[in-house]
């Protein structure tokens, strides 16, 4: 079982959570690239801004963990490279 399984998981709980009418989740399943530095974009134009984060990502899947006002959010590469996250913003 690798990365991808664990994602396809996290993607399906997400989706589970918002069946259930929590309000809000905090695992989203992403798509990135990289267009600067500490900035990245979703295959669904959502802008992920990092704090010191140098990967350099075309298309590469990740999870973005991330809470509003939240102090822990993170984007969640494959590979296992975890970023802060600043902000999301569209």
């Amino acid at each position: 079982m690798g990365r991808s399984w664990v994602i396809a998981v996290i993607a399906g709980a997400v989706a589970l959570l918002g069946l259930a009418g929590v309000a809000r989740a905090e695992l989203y399943a992403v798509e990135v690239r990289r267009i600067d530095q500490d900035l990245y974009k979703t295959s669904e134009g959502v802008y992920i801004q990092t704090r010191y984060c140098y990967v350099h990502a075309y298309g590469e899947k990740a999870v973005l963990k991330y809470e509003p006002y939240g102090y822990d959010n993170k984007l969640i590469f494959e590979d296992d490279d975890t970023c802060d996250v600043v902000k999301v913003f569209k």
